[in-house]
């Protein structure tokens, strides 16, 4: 499991990254508390939820575990159940997992849920806590928790200076009965996945702590979201609606399109596009019919076979990578400090 903190997870910092259904109430009690001094409480007659604020970020696939603790010593009707609900780009729900849900008349248990995988088009995931039927019953809730695929994103604080995002190395092998490098033909002698150099704009030493906490905290190996700074929207606007005119087989680098602005230039050579789990630039200029339809020629190839229909993101297209450098960086007070991160897609 990825090593992602939840912000707030046991309540000490009162209402700080929680909506509050009705009903909920988050305030300091030490004795009814499962660990620290602060512990959320619901009385109600209705269902309402708990959730975490922000939503975190997650791409179709990745597999997440949540869990909370309930105590439902004091309650005479109810469930507590955790909740992890996967949003599309547009924070629309596409579907809810529940836990099974931990019955009334006990103290502080834990209800989880293991190993649930992100659903189709799923771009951002909410974790709940909620009390099913509770009849005017008085629940207590603490200690909340997530982990697995969620991916996280640079700091805002931290401000790219300078950049460069090229094909990751390959090697080629000569093979003297084909007489040439055994490459694909589109892009010869190309990787399929991307790496890139991040220069940060220099800051003092006491103003780096968030990006430095960041960069040791996913270390090599844990994953995070890059991007091409230059081009986070295209250079005509973002473009949406598109979808794959599919299925699409991994291994191509043409991606037909429907649903475009028609008889337009949707996309120009250079701008870059999201798909499910992967990180396209387009190579030529993606024109688009008087039926809305085109083909998106792109780089790298599909890695991934593609459903018909699947959405085509062109507002901040992201790729998941990781951190291939050591972090070589000394706290100087007096005067600014430059920081650069080398990486690749994983």
């Amino acid at each position: 499991m990825a090593k992602f903190f939840l912000p707030n997870p046991g309540f000490e910092l009162g209402d700080q990254n929680w909506n509050k259904g009705t009903g909920w109430a988050i305030s300091k009690d030490a004795p009814t508390s499962r660990s620290g001094s602060w512990r959320a409480v619901f009385t109600g007659g209705a269902e309402a939820a708990l959730d975490n604020s922000p939503n975190f970020s997650i791409r179709p696939g990745l597999k997440l575990s949540a869990s909370a603790w309930f105590d439902g010593v004091v309650a005479t009707a109810g469930n507590g159940v955790v909740r992890l609900r996967w949003l599309d780009l547009d924070g629309v729900e596409i579907s809810v997992s529940s836990s099974t849900g931990v019955a009334f008349g006990s103290g502080y248990s834990q209800e989880t849920l293991a190993d649930i995988v992100a659903p189709d088009r799923a771009k951002f995931v909410q974790i709940r806590a909620v009390i099913t039927s509770p009849d005017s019953s008085t629940w207590r809730l603490d200690d909340l928790d997530i982990s697995g695929g969620i991916i996280e994103t640079i700091p805002a604080t931290a401000k790219i200076s300078g950049h460069r995002i090229v094909p990751a190395d390959t090697i080629g092998v000569f093979d003297p009965l084909v007489g040439q490098d055994k490459f694909t033909e589109f892009n010869a002698g190309m990787s399929d996945k991307w790496s890139f150099v991040y220069t940060f704009i220099p800051a003092l030493g006491a103003d780096l702590g968030e990006l430095i906490s960041f960069i040791r905290r996913l270390g090599r190996v844990e994953k995070f979201f890059a991007f091409d700074p230059d081009r986070t929207v295209p250079l005509n606007g973002i473009v949406n609606g598109m979808t794959v005119d599919g299925p699409i087989t991994n291994g191509t680098n043409k991606i037909p399109v429907k649903a475009g602005p028609v008889s337009s230039t949707a996309l120009v050579a250079g701008d870059y596009m999201e798909v499910k789990d992967q990180y396209f630039q387009v190579q030529r200029d993606l024109l688009i019919g008087p039926e809305g339809t085109g083909e998106a020629i792109v780089w790298p190839a599909v890695r991934s076979t593609f459903a018909d229909g699947e959405d085509i993101i062109t507002d901040n297209p992201k790729m998941v990578a990781r951190i291939t450098s050591d972090l070589d960086w000394r706290r100087i007070e007096a005067r600014p400090v430059e920081i650069t991160i080398s990486g690749e897609e994983v």
